[in-house]
């Protein structure tokens, strides 16, 4: 199956999720944003509707469409990406003068898939707030995806609030914490970093669960000190699940970087929070071409001077191609 047709067959199955109502402007984001780096937001839109009054009003009405921001969770569902027992990273990054907590699957090739995010309130500065902000969208992730998944976690999150809510959630999570977290273990009271390499049951946060020292890296850096509240996981899989965390820091680099991200500014939210669900909607298609375009090429491929190129610099690259020379083909049979 050619590019060009794979990539209209995956609008057709994701559409009929979205209402009738904007399912016109579903199709206009989708050419313009998830097929496309971003340069800007009209420049995009007037590469596809050539008037230029009529291309920034479709625009306009795209990024205020409420619809069109709430229905997009229910696409992940939809395409079924997130699978029981699956392991999401979760972290913040910044995209502008705002904050955005993402949530991606783990793909072990590099790069996180990105299923859900949620835009920090502008307002939502103390870290109180921080903290009930990451409880209610993991609540609402949770919901959306519809399965129990483990959730992973850096050391930003080592807060009391979040860790009481996964645990008395039964949410599975590893979270890592600094070294000098007093924990409590068989032989009272001490410091992360004082225990040994390996499994440790210890209590802290007021609940029992198990503490993952991993040995002592070669550049003199502290070890990992990993937590989890799935006691049946062994120390090899704590850490295994922690090293793959480091792909959803790809995610926010390609998504700035080659989707253009970095350059965009957006002085309402809700815009953000648009564009970058068509954004995520690109990552979806790159996953979707990968199985059924090209399904035995090598995700992660090394290109010329060692420069590791990443699933959606691959994609972007050829989906960019396949447009230009299906658009030349019909030029040349004098269809255009």
């Amino acid at each position: 199956m050619d590019i060009v047709r794979a990539s209209a067959q995956f609008l057709q199955t994701v559409a009929p999720v979205f209402p009738r109502k904007v399912r016109g402007l579903v199709t206009f984001g989708y050419q313009t944003l998830s097929l496309q780096r971003i340069q800007s937001i009209n420049s995009n839109a007037r590469s596809v509707i050539p008037n230029r009054k009529t291309a920034e009003s479709k625009a306009y009405r795209a990024l205020k469409s409420r619809l069109l921001r709430t229905a997009f969770p229910k696409v992940a569902s939809k395409l079924g990406l997130v699978k029981a027992g699956d392991h999401i990273a979760v972290d913040f990054s910044d995209f502008g003068i705002v904050q955005v907590l993402l949530f991606a699957k783990r793909t072990n090739k590099g790069r996180a898939l990105p299923i859900w995010f949620k835009v920090l309130p502008y307002d939502w500065t103390k870290e109180t707030s921080q903290n009930s902000f990451v409880t209610q969208a993991i609540a609402e992730f949770m919901a959306a995806v519809g399965v129990p998944a483990t959730l992973v976690f850096d050391r930003g999150f080592a807060a009391p609030t979040i860790v009481q809510y996964l645990y008395k959630q039964h949410i599975s999570f590893v979270l890592r914490i600094k070294g000098d977290k007093k924990v409590l273990g068989r032989k009272g009271g001490t410091k992360a970093r004082w225990l040994p390499t390996g499994l440790h049951p210890v209590w802290v946060y007021g609940y029992r669960l198990n503490l993952v020292v991993t040995p002592e890296p070669d550049n003199g850096s502290e070890p990992w000190f990993l937590l989890t509240n799935d006691l049946s996981l062994t120390a090899e899989a704590v850490i295994a699940m922690y090293y793959h965390r480091f792909e959803i820091e790809e995610v926010f680099k390609d998504a700035k970087h080659l989707f253009g991200l970095e350059t965009v500014q957006f002085a309402v939210a809700e815009r953000l929070t648009t564009v970058l669900w068509f954004v995520i909607l690109g990552f979806w298609l790159h996953d979707h071409l990968e199985r059924v375009v090209q399904a035995s090429r090598t995700v992660v491929q090394k290109a010329k001077r060692g420069f590791v190129q990443s699933r959606t610099h691959y994609w972007l690259e050829q989906i960019k191609q396949a447009l230009q020379a299906e658009t030349l083909a019909r030029i040349a049979q004098g269809g255009w």
